[in-house]
Parts: structure tokens; sequence; C-alpha cells
């Protein structure tokens, strides 16, 4: 059985790995943008989201189907099916990928036309290649994730970012030497992508090679059969499962293609400016992308290390751990999502001047770093659905969601510009996770104290928001003038998040808004334990010698 600190042990992994990845792939924007400008930015990120879609499309849903039925193998005890599981899966997803490829290579000259940008058609085949690699990692993780490996799976993200990070730089840095056109630069970037990724299945290859040392999953003589590679059940039930896991996987990637189509057409014919300051708008506005993904990490790691747990317990017939498990999930991606969201709101002017130099688009970045709430709660209640059996639910809430976005976008976009971008997303995310959380309350009944799990916390994060802002504010007004422009924001950056942390930090622990049972389900909950007991005698005692001084 799954132990208690295992299940957040692995989302916490999955998470700060998520973190460095995200910080690594943030960082990166800034020497890009100085090497191919706001357009090339803006190109770069137009074709970014299409990639993002298809790159789900072959891989989100298999990571979680794969995990849940390894974690029911392993918990009936039938170890010797795993080899045969994994066998199976690489041979359905590199044909997957293989027909992927095919066609996102063949179709980009019409979502070149259709995103209204003929500039994009070689971008797009560059990194179509990467479609090749991707499912095979995927497998890999998903067998990780099944296993709880998580540390595995952090390391793989980390190094799979930094050589893409690596290959993107050296890439762009050659070409413009050269004196080739931005179209060219941008067509080379998404080369290196390519690149990077199949060294990532390399490195993860080389992990399970690690793995299998250990705890052999390919031993016996059924490997030489030719049913370990196909076998039509299997294909079928992993389809079943797959595929509403891959399409609810969607959130992020196919709301931000709704920005690639509809963002640039919007500027050009109501707003009424041309094609290279459209790029510009849409570059500029799509800074706060990475800082959103960052600040709803918590939420799809937990959604990851959901899935294989409640697996486990509903295989298990252990309705008192479902109901645990879903209620820990909810209470700490709302508890770790709230003040990354409102956090990333406060110090947007410090962020945008350190990472790009100007305040342009602070207002949409700050917009998206509320939208970071919802979207952390929408990315937990997937999780959640998808353990319980439920896949197909969060799919079809999908669906509903891209109709809102749609709708959100033109008519946010027509009013505010890049504003009502951001706007969109807040819609259309918090209408989704209302739906996916009305569902779950009909399957699980999750006990809910409405002061001590929603008022507080949300009393407690907008008075961390309140003094991170003044702290950035005062930053602003001691140094300004007296710095370069990104050194400024570097600071007003860390003097808010330092701030926001302590604020935030202290009062979870003074209130106290986490319990004490609930600390045995986080790693090192016994030693968190005895240190918040400590503090709180210490605040007693205060309290009772001033008592009697009085």
């Amino acid at each position: 059985m799954l132990k208690k600190s295992h299940f957040l042990a692995g989302a916490l992994i999955l998470a700060i790995a998520g973190i460095l990845s995200k910080v690594i792939g943030m960082f990166y924007r800034i020497p890009l943008q100085e090497i191919v400008g706001d357009r090339g930015l803006g190109l770069y990120q137009e074709v970014y989201p299409l990639y993002l879609t298809f790159l789900i499309l072959a891989t989100a849903g298999v990571p979680v189907a794969l995990s849940r039925v390894i974690a029911e193998a392993l918990a009936e005890g039938k170890q010797g099916s795993i080899g045969q599981i994994l066998a199976r899966s690489m041979v359905m997803m590199g044909a997957i990928g293989l027909v992927l490829f095919g066609l996102l290579y063949a179709s980009s000259p019409l979502i070149a036309k259709l995103m209204g940008n003929p500039h994009l058609i070689e971008p797009i085949r560059a990194i179509s290649m990467s479609l090749l690699f991707v499912p095979l990692i995927a497998v890999i993780r998903g067998f990780f994730y099944g296993h709880q490996k998580m540390l595995f799976v952090g390391l793989s993200q980390i190094v799979e970012q930094t050589l893409r990070v690596v290959f993107i730089l050296v890439a762009s840095l050659y070409l413009v030497s050269l004196g080739e056109d931005t179209d060219t630069v941008i067509t080379g970037v998404n080369f290196g992508t390519m690149i990077s990724t199949f060294l990532s299945l390399g490195f993860l290859a080389l992990l399970m090679w690690l793995h299998n040392r250990k705890n052999s999953v390919f031993g016996g003589a059924e490997w030489r059969s030719l049913t370990w590679w196909y076998d039509r059940a299997f294909f079928a039930s992993m389809w079943r499962i797959a595929w509403p896991i891959c399409i609810s996987a969607l959130v992020i990637p196919i709301f931000s293609l709704t920005d690639s189509f509809l963002a640039i057409n919007i500027f050009r014919y109501i707003w009424n400016v041309d094609g290279l300051t459209a790029d510009t708008w849409f570059g500029i506005y799509s800074r706060g992308g990475p800082l959103l993904q960052m600040a709803s990490l918590f939420g799809s790691s937990i959604a990851l290390s959901i899935v294989p747990a409640i697996a486990e317990a509903i295989r298990q017939k252990d309705q008192e751990r479902i109901t645990t498990l879903t209620k820990l999930s909810l209470r700490f991606a709302w508890l770790i999502g709230l003040p990354a969201g409102l956090g990333l709101t406060a110090v947007a002017e410090g962020a945008n001047l350190a990472l790009y130099g100007d305040m342009e688009g602070t207002r949409a970045m700050a917009i998206l770093g509320i939208t970071a709430i919802p979207l952390s709660l929408l990315l937990a209640t997937n999780g959640i659905l998808q353990g319980i059996g439920k896949e197909k639910i969060p799919a079809r809430h999908l669906l509903y969601g891209v109709i809102v976005k749609v709708l959100a976008t033109l008519v946010f976009t027509s009013m505010f510009g890049m504003d009502g971008l951001s706007l969109s997303w807040l819609v259309a995310t918090a209408f989704v996770c209302v739906l996916n959380m009305r569902v779950i309350n009909r399957y699980v009944s999750i006990p809910i104290n409405w002061r001590f799990d929603t008022i507080y916390p949300l009393l407690v994060a907008n008075l961390m928001l309140i003094l991170a802002w003044g702290a950035t504010e005062a930053v602003d007004f001691l140094f300004r003038g007296r710095e370069p422009v990104r050194m400024l924001g570097a600071i007003e950056t860390v003097a808010g998040v330092g701030v926001g942390l302590i604020v935030y930090l202290g009062l979870l622990i003074l209130i106290p808004l986490i319990e004490d049972k609930e600390l045995d389900w986080l790693p090192g909950g016994n030693k968190l334990r005895t240190f918040i007991q400590f503090i709180r005698r210490k605040q007693a005692s205060s309290l009772k010698s001033n008592t009697n001084n009085d």
C-alpha cells in the first residue's frame, strides 16, 4: 500500500522539478527575446501552443493511464505483467507519434493560413519532428508514475528542459550570427527542440535500464512471444482510459491555441494594426504564460500523483482513503494555488521588468496570476475524477470550457486588447473548475468547514497580496533611478516574494490552516509538527506573560 507521505511527497517532487523546469524555461526567454526581438518571440509563441496541443494528444493520456494500470497490477500482485504492459505501450505510442508527426507536417500550410501568418509553415514543420520521440518519453514516465518513482520523472523533466534551452539558444545565436531572417531563426529554434527531445529519450532509457537492473520487468521466456507486442484487448483498454484523459489535459494548450488563432486576427481587424504590430502585441501578452504555468504547477503535480493513489485505493475498496486523498488534494491545491496566484499578481511589475526589461503587458500578467487559482483547482479536480474512473467527465467539461474561452476571447479582447485575453482565461478556467467540483461532490462525500477551509485562507492570502505589493512599491520608491531596470525588477520581485512567503507561511502556522492529522501525509510531517508545536508554545507563553504584566 502507498505510504501516507508518499502521495504528497510525489506531488512535491513533481512540483519542485516543474518549478525548476519552468524557471529554466522562463529565463531563457530573456536572451531569446534579446536575440530575436518581440516579433521573433511572438512567432515562437504562436507555434508553441500548437506543438503543445499535438504533444498532449500524443502523450498526456498514456502516462496517467499507464500509471493507473500499473498501480492496479501492483495492488493485485501481478508484477509479472508489468513488462508486457510496458512493451505494448511502446508499440502503441510509437505508432501514434508517427501518425501525428505526419499529420502536423503535412497540414502546416493550412494551419499557418488559418492562423493568419504564412511565416509559420517552416517553424511548424521543424517542431513537428519532436513528435517522433515524445510519445516514447511519455511511456517511460508513465511506468515510473505507476511505481511512484517521482524522483526519476522529475529528474528527466529538468534534464529535458535544460537540453531544450541549450539547443534553442545555441541555434538562435548561430543563425543570427549568419545573418538569417527571423523566420529562419525560429525554424532553427524549433529544430533544436527536436534534438533535445531525442537526447531526453536517451536519458530516460538510461534511467529505465538502471531501474531494470534491480527490478527486472523483462525477465522470462514470455518476452520472446509475439503476444507481448500485440494484444487487441490491451490496446482497446488503454485507448478507453487514455483518450478522455488526453482531452482533459489540453486545458492550457487548447486555451493558448485559442489565443493563437483568434488574437492576431482580432488585433489586426478590430484594433486595426498591421501584422508586425499584432505579432509584437501577442509576444508581449505571452510573457505571462510561463508564470501562469509555474503558479499552477502544484495543481498539475497533484493530478499526476493522485491517479495511481486513488486507483490503488479503489482496487482495495478503501472508501475512507479515497475520501481522505480527495480532500487532501483539494485542500493543498487551494492552500498553495491561492498564494501562488495572488503572489504572481503582487510581483507582476517587478517580474516583467526583471525578465523583459519593461512594463509592457504588466496588467495582463497580473490578471493571469489570479487565473492560477482556479487553474490549480481545475488540474487537481481533473486528476481526482480520472482516479475514480470518471475520465470522460473532465474531457466533456473542457469542451464546454473551450466554448466559453472562445466567446470570452472574442468579447474581452475586442474590448480590452491583451488584457481581455487574460480575462478570458480567468472566466474559462473558473467555469470548468466549478463544473468539476460539482461532479466530485456527487461521487465523493467531502466534509467542508467553510470558515477553516475557505474564508481564512482567502483572508490570509489577500493580506499577503497587499503586503507583498507594498514591499515591491517600497523598493521601487527607494531604488528607482539608482539601479538598472532589470536589477530593479529583480529586487522588487525578491522583496515581494520574500514578504509574501513570510506572511503566508507564518499565518499558516499560527492560525493554523493545516491540521495535525494532515501533517502525517507530508514528507517530514513529524518534524514539521514538532516545529509548529514549539512555535505555538512560544506564542502561548508570550501571550500569558503579557497578560500577567498587565
